[in-house]
């Protein structure tokens, strides 16, 4: 059994590609950002193993070009400034779609037990006891 808590299983040559194609991607500003993004990071979420267990980046190109172009305009409107908040909020992006290849989509949340009806208008009131 593997002790390795963490294992990367990429190449220098396969990084080589993957550099070569985001620079290329990186061409056009904001689209080539949002490409070459998710293009990094599923190449280095299918090299990833966490305890054995293989993961994927699962953001689509849209949602990466949105939170893209909105922060970088941000950085642009700021004049660099809000690039201390740009790049942790990037790395949490990138974390939230990282998930487990082989594990389930979450279950939904268990319904909370029907509430005991309350006797309404139609419902004659109970007689009291004597």
């Amino acid at each position: 059994m593997n002790s390795k808590q963490f294992e990367f299983q990429g190449t220098a040559g396969e990084y080589f590609v993957v550099v070569i194609i985001s620079s290329l991607m990186q061409i056009v500003p904001v689209f080539g950002f949002a490409l070459s993004m998710n293009y990094t990071y599923s190449w280095l979420a299918d090299h990833t193993l966490i305890q054995g267990k293989k993961v994927k980046y699962s953001a689509t190109f849209w949602e990466t070009f949105k939170f893209m172009f909105v922060n970088i305009l941000l950085v642009l409107i700021t004049f660099g400034i809000y690039v201390f908040w740009f790049v942790p909020k990037m790395y949490r992006y990138i974390a939230e779609h990282v998930s487990f290849v082989d594990q389930p989509m979450a279950a939904p949340a268990p319904m909370a037990p029907p509430m005991p009806e309350s006797p309404t208008a139609s419902q004659p009131p109970m007689a009291p006891i004597q």
